[in-house]
């Protein structure tokens, strides 16, 4: 057959995102926000390699805040790093949520041209007197690599409560109110800084730890539970005096001296050390 009465495949649906540009998936009862801002992150600022991680198990919660979620991205420059941190916090501010985040590492728009134009002053200083600068341009703040950018406290994105966290929660005694929302942090660095930082694996470390020793906590307490519903049951059995209604005891040491069975003596020893 030739080649122009051969059908031509149908045409793949390719994906307007490079891989490096995919969306993580969102986890359940996060805010409603958070969709739109990893689309505003990852479409228009052009962060790549977004991670998305889910800290709201944190147990106790991170010095970040409570019911924490965050999210880390990769820009290709320097320049791009504060440019996309200064796009991010203007779009919050402009958006209809009302955020007010915090940049932390963020470099303002004049704020580099002053640093650059102190340190070529520094530098014609240094090289009148004939001495030569040593510091390096993260020493002068001039580069920085990294920008973290807290949205502060949203609403919603907070996780059901279990069973035995709702119990748990019974028994606290104490002030205040319990905290409602969840915090949302966008951690923003250049390649070379995230794969020096590896937060991933620092953030998911400490989220195993805090999900074992929960388990091993909530473990321990079915124990205890368990072994005092065990004891009160003895106990019980004991004032019974047994299946049979007798009491099983045959005598008992008291002050050194063995005291013959008794039962109206060991009723009343058994209630007296209940009672204790």
């Amino acid at each position: 057959m030739p080649w122009y009465l051969q059908l031509n495949p149908p045409p793949t649906e390719q994906s307007p995102l490079s891989p490096r540009q995919a969306i993580p998936p969102i986890p359940d009862h996060s805010p409603e926000i958070l969709p739109s801002l990893l689309d505003w992150i990852s479409v228009t600022l052009g962060i790549d390699d977004l991670t998305l991680m889910d800290l709201r198990a944190l147990d106790p919660p991170p010095a970040l805040g409570a019911n924490l979620i965050m999210i880390i991205g990769t820009a290709r420059s320097e320049k791009h790093l504060h440019v996309s941190a200064d796009g991010l916090c203007r779009w919050l501010r402009a958006s209809s949520h009302n955020i007010t985040p915090t940049a932390d590492g963020l470099l303002g728009r004049q704020e580099l041209k002053v640093k650059l134009r102190r340190r070529a002053k520094r530098a014609r200083l240094m090289s009148a007197v004939g001495g030569k600068g040593n510091e390096t341009e993260l020493e002068e703040g001039i580069r920085t690599g990294w920008v973290c950018v807290n949205l502060g406290r949203l609403k919603g994105g907070e996780l059901p409560l279990t069973q035995a966290e709702e119990e748990a929660q019974k028994k606290i005694v104490g002030f205040g109110s319990r905290t409602n929302g969840c915090h949302v942090v966008v951690q923003l660095m250049t390649e070379e800084k995230r794969e020096e930082m590896d937060l991933e694996k620092l953030w998911m470390g400490i989220l195993n730890r805090s999900l074992k020793a929960k388990e091993d906590l909530m473990k321990n307490g079915e124990e205890e539970g368990q072994e005092e519903v065990e004891n009160k049951m003895d106990v019980d059995a004991v004032e019974d005096g047994g299946d049979d209604g007798k009491v099983i005891d045959e005598g008992k040491l008291v002050d050194g001296k063995y005291v013959p069975f008794s039962p109206a003596f060991a009723k009343s020893t058994t209630r007296r050390n209940v009672r204790a």
